[in-house]
């Protein structure tokens, strides 16, 4: 009854909000281009409006389907295409290929923050098609993915409790209009084999179905690493009526794994430190004193295991009231639910042999962590396209309602018996199998979140729609209650915290030529409230964790859409962030160091970044395409009471300085070696990030286009990090060494 209520109270208000404009004048704008005869509206879906690499729409900027080059933000879209041709599998992949954009584990690691980085600050929950996924660990598969949109700069008009960096936004494939149907099999040097079919089917002319389904297994390149998954998908479109549209699609993600080990179980602190690259604990594929650790180590052995099974569904419905005004409804349900056994590494400890440090024993514990998550969320859009008095206007209400429950169990066991390095036996392999050994309780945590959101959003088109004004706000309120029964003190055993913020926008976009818009904008977005904290005075914590963002930027086309660039310059400020109160903090509040017992904090850091990003896309002629990416970063603290030496230094796992990628494709259009396609690409990441080394990765392939029995047949063959590079992709994963792949993809 309450979701419907906020629907209702969401439509009702939209009514009223847009029949107060003017609408003198009134003219239906023209449609942006779909898909022919494709069972979409086109204020809703961006089906058919990409060339290639290049896109022209997005979603993700005010959740309907807009000009990128109208839109006064900084945005980068990744195709289905491009996705196809850089071979990638998740969304990890892809971030490689992402300006202002990096990922601190990917997605097949133990640790459940494999998260991503969008200018510097933490990007913990991505979305799918709008919809804000409820856990950082989510998994992907591109199989289902039609595209990736990336939001930079705070963006809580769009996306309601969200980091200031931006936000990362899958959409999901759609049924196509006429009958498709493609088979790939692929596999890699380390045993895994995949194979994925793929398949469009119109039923008639008011329905419209698609499935995907993958099945993906094998050995992973780290010793005892393998990982298995199967994806079902499904989605139809149905035209109820000329002006009304029916859409679902529901997502089945099965996976079981033993992950690679994360860096935090291979020496994230010793004694080895002072004998690494800067001391910050890389001892894989070194040579320490005469022992050496291979880069595929891993200490945790066989028996480690994650189990992650993620169900997703959405479905709305569309209407289109007359030539000006239109509303979507929609609703998503997501339920995550995983479980971990998994060794950890605490310390690796040092004897001296001949008078050299080498390395002894690890130090390990094991946990099992069980947590499920559901996640309802309801959305009303309703937009109206306006002309009077020689303007443009595209207005939309929207109302957002998101219901997340969190239930989390998870105990760990004493130390078991050391990891001995050269040593055959290891118990502690065994020992994290007997469940009588974990007898320490950590988590008993019941999480549910009550979020509801409000928005105006407002793009009025000036001077023949040669300048574009956007402007909005946002009003999110919500209630988080946590209960955890084991805590030690009542309010750890329940707290209940608030929130209450309101988002602007505000950005100007104008058209010099045909060929060039120059933009700015700012925005604001909040990241909640901190939850399961409490201040000196032991009450909950209460300030908003907030970002604010500045962006001017330039959005170009020359050549008829062969070159296209787009650049921006940035300044992102997070405010009250929180850490832990010392000594210090305690008597300067008139307290009694003494008396103030347990983990006590307080919101005064704050962080910025700022910098510049840029993306290319070129096609110089027909059937070369190269797509680049740099930015320039620097994420900084500038405040933190409880260390003054940590002003002006990176911020924790920050990225470095400089990235860049380069990515080109050559395909023969004509002769004997028609069909033939060459792709390369460099990953750039320097040496200055503050926990892990730099380093510059090549892939490359070929593949070849063909017609077997007259059907279209493709072979490819693709060799990630040519070099064999031994590499850090981030704060917790190690990049793995050369692989070589093959894939066979025909269209039946």
């Amino acid at each position: 009854m309450k979701l419907l209520q906020i629907v209702r109270f969401g439509f009702s208000a939209s009514m009223l909000a847009l029949a107060a404009l003017p609408t003198g004048r009134a003219q239906t704008p023209p449609p942006p281009p779909a898909e022919k005869d494709a069972i979409v509206l086109p204020e809703f879906n961006v089906a058919g409006t990409d060339e290639g690499w290049v896109a022209t729409n997005t979603l993700s900027g005010t959740r309907t389907n807009m000009s990128l080059r109208d839109l006064p933000r900084s945005m980068q879209v990744m195709t289905s295409e491009f996705l196809s041709d850089i071979g990638a599998l998740t969304l990890t992949d892809a971030t490689d290929f992402m300006s202002g954009v990096t990922h601190v584990g990917n997605q097949d690691q133990t640790n459940d923050a494999n998260t991503y980085q969008v200018r510097g600050f933490r990007q913990n929950k991505p979305y799918r098609n709008g919809y804000r996924e409820p856990f950082a660990g989510m998994l992907y598969d591109s199989a289902t993915v039609d595209r990736v949109e990336v939001l930079k700069g705070p963006s809580s008009l769009l996306a309601g409790v969200n980091e200031p960096g931006g936000m990362i936004n899958s959409i999901s494939k759609v049924p196509r209009p006429r009958q498709e149907a493609s088979v790939t099999v692929r596999g890699d040097s380390w045993g895994m084999r995949r194979g994925e079919v793929d398949t469009s089917i119109p039923v008639n002319k008011r329905l419209a179905t698609r499935f995907v389904w993958v099945r993906q297994a094998g050995d992973g390149w780290q010793d005892f690493a393998w990982s298995n998954r199967t994806v079902y998908y499904g989605a139809l479109a149905f035209k109820l009526s000329e002006a009304t549209r029916y859409n679902a699609n529901l997502e089945y993600f099965d996976y079981r794994a033993s992950p690679p080990s994360p860096r935090s179980t291979v020496a994230s602190s010793s004694p080895l430190n002072a004998l690494t690259w800067h001391g910050n604990g890389n001892i894989n594929g070194l040579n320490l004193n005469g022992t050496y650790i291979p880069w595929d180590f891993n200490p945790l052995g066989p028996n480690n295991r994650r189990v992650e099974k993620i169900f997703r569904s959405g479905q709305q419905i569309e209407h289109r009231f007359g030539p000006m005004l239109s509303l979507r409804v929609s609703g998503g349900f997501t339920r995550m639910h995983r479980n971990d056994l998994r060794l950890s590494g605490t310390q690796i400890s040092t004897r001296v042999v001949n008078g050299l440090t080498v390395p002894s024993t690890d130090a390990l514990a094991a946990t099992n962590d069980d947590e499920t998550v559901n996640t309802y969320t309801a959305q009303g859009d309703f937009v109206g396209k306006f002309k009077y008095w020689g303007i443009s206007h595209h207005a939309i209400l929207g109302a957002e309602y998101i219901d997340t429950d969190d239930i989390r169990v998870r105990d760990n066991t004493p130390a078991l018996t050391a990891y001995v390095f050269g040593a055959t036996d290891q118990p502690a392999w065994v020992q994290m199998l007997d469940k009588f050994r974990y007898t320490l309780p950590n988590t008993r945590l019941h999480a549910h979140a009550r979020r509801r959101g409000y928005s105006f959003t407002n793009v009025v088109g000036l001077f023949d729609d040669r300048a574009h004004l956007m402007f909005g706000v946002r009003h999110d309120e919500g209630t988080i209650i946590n209960r955890n029964p084991i805590a030690t003190e009542a309010i750890g055993r329940y707290q209940k915290v608030s929130e209450n913020a309101n988002s602007p926008t505000l950005g100007a976009v104008y058209r010099v030529n045909e060929a060039l818009s120059v933009y700015s904008s700012t925005s604001r977005s909040f990241a909640g409230v901190p939850v399961s904290a409490i201040d000196m005075f032991g009450k909950p914590l209460d300030q908003q964790v907030q970002g604010k963002g500045y962006d001017v930027g330039i959005k170009s086309s020359w050549f008829r859409n062969r070159v296209n660039l787009n650049a921006a310059a940035f300044q992102v400020d997070q405010i009250n962030g929180q850490r832990q109160a010392n000594t210090s903090d305690i008597i300067a509040a008139g307290l009694d160091p003494l008396t103030v017992t347990g983990s006590r904090s307080i919101q005064d850091v704050s962080a910025r970044s700022r910098g510049w990003e840029s993306d290319f896309m070129i096609k110089l002629i027909d059937g070369y395409q190269i797509a680049v990416t740099y930015t320039n970063l620097h994420a900084f603290v500038t405040a933190n009471k409880a260390n003054p030496a940590a002003v002006g230094g990176p911020v924790s796992q920050g990225p470095g300085r400089e990235s860049w990628s380069f990515f080109h494709k050559y395909e023969v259009t004509r002769g004997f070696l028609r069909g033939l396609t060459l792709t390369q690409s460099f990953v750039f990441r320097d040496s200055r990030r503050p926990t892990v080394p730099g380093f510059t990765r090549q892939d490359a392939g070929i593949s070849y286009r063909t017609t077997i029995f007259k059907k279209r047949v493709t072979f490819s063959v693709r060799e990630q990090n040519v070099t064999n590079l031994q590499y850090w992709e981030g704060f917790q994963s190690r990049g793995a060494p050369r692989t070589l792949s093959l894939s066979l993809s025909t269209r039946l």
